[in-house]
């Protein structure tokens, strides 16, 4: 009796030192400011692997520049035309090229590279839903979740490279949303399965698909309320409004994250906009937490924004 409760309480205590190892971490934008990056590249030994939207940031870019100066590995993975704004990025580019940073588009598979992620090591991984520009760490209200789990990481990195090199490449960990392989079917999922409670910050909602799956899941009394700071077309709008779901427009921060939560037990956060664009079309990538913490996070701070 002895020997099995001793071995009940080592696997308990195993347990949670894996959990608390492998626990997730949420950013809070713009409350954190650049600090959390700046450590994060700073403290990397070895490699820091970037793929990212829009970038504008001098204060970043530096940061780069002082990795590979340290002998870290640094790769760019940037889209060169971000859409409406095709020259934002040109500054950076000429920086990443004049200082000899390793840098490549992506593959013309996708519509835009809209991914935003930074990896660590090959065993860190910063999921962020904002880009590394000036206005991201103002007035936007954004969210990074960094993650140490490995199965999530590898997947991470090996999907990194495959890009790098414009291979194809599959994708199949559970808590992993990649667009354009499989965020459609996952976030309808997500949707479907939510008892009681939806919440969402989204900078866009235009599709319908997802629409009417948010406007089924109130009718089912799920109840959905979604923040944005500009209301959707009028007749997406009241079609929602039709079904009971609550929008939101803030008036305080400038919603650009892109975060679901779920029945406060599951949240998703990272680059996908819920268009069509985003999840068919773009290379995006959120990802899917239980954190318990992370979720009362951002719950609390979904209420404040309301």
């Amino acid at each position: 009796m002895k020997n099995c409760f001793k071995k009940i309480t080592l696997f308990i205590f195993l347990f949670n030192f894996f959990v608390l190892c492998f626990a997730d971490e949420l950013i809070i934008e713009p409350d954190a400011g650049r600090a959390p990056l700046f450590t994060a590249i700073n403290d990397a030994k070895s490699s820091v692997n970037l793929s990212m939207y829009g970038f504008t940031d001098g204060s970043l870019l530096q940061s780069l520049l002082q990795a590979k100066q340290a002998g870290k590995s640094v790769r760019v993975l940037l889209e060169p035309h971000p859409y409406k704004i095709e020259d934002e990025n040109k500054k950076a580019i000429q920086f990443l090229q004049h200082a000899q940073i390793l840098l490549h588009w992506p593959s013309s598979q996708f519509r835009f590279l809209h991914q935003k992620t930074i990896l660590l090591d090959q065993n860190n991984a910063i999921v962020m839903t904002f880009n590394l520009t000036h206005a991201a760490f103002k007035k936007e209200r954004n969210f990074a979740i960094l993650i140490t789990d490995p199965s999530m990481v590898q997947e991470i990195q090996r999907v990194f490279d495959a890009d790098w090199a414009r291979n194809p490449v599959a994708v199949q960990n559970p808590n992993l949303v990649w667009s354009p392989d499989n965020s459609r079917r996952k976030i309808l999922s997500l949707i479907k399965k939510a008892k009681f409670s939806i919440k969402i910050y989204t900078q866009t909602l235009a599709d319908y698909e997802i629409v009417g799956a948010l406007a089924d899941a109130a009718h089912s009394n799920v109840k959905v309320q979604i923040l944005l700071s500009k209301l959707p077309k009028k007749q997406c709008l009241n079609y929602l409004k039709r079904a009971g779901v609550e929008v939101h427009v803030s008036h305080e921060n400038y919603i650009h994250a892109k975060a679901f939560i779920i029945d406060q037990k599951r949240a998703m956060v990272g680059s996908i906009n819920l268009t069509k664009t985003s999840l068919d079309e773009n290379r995006e990538l959120s990802v899917i937490t239980e954190d318990k913490k992370i979720i009362h996070q951002l719950s609390d701070t979904f209420d404040r924004d309301l």
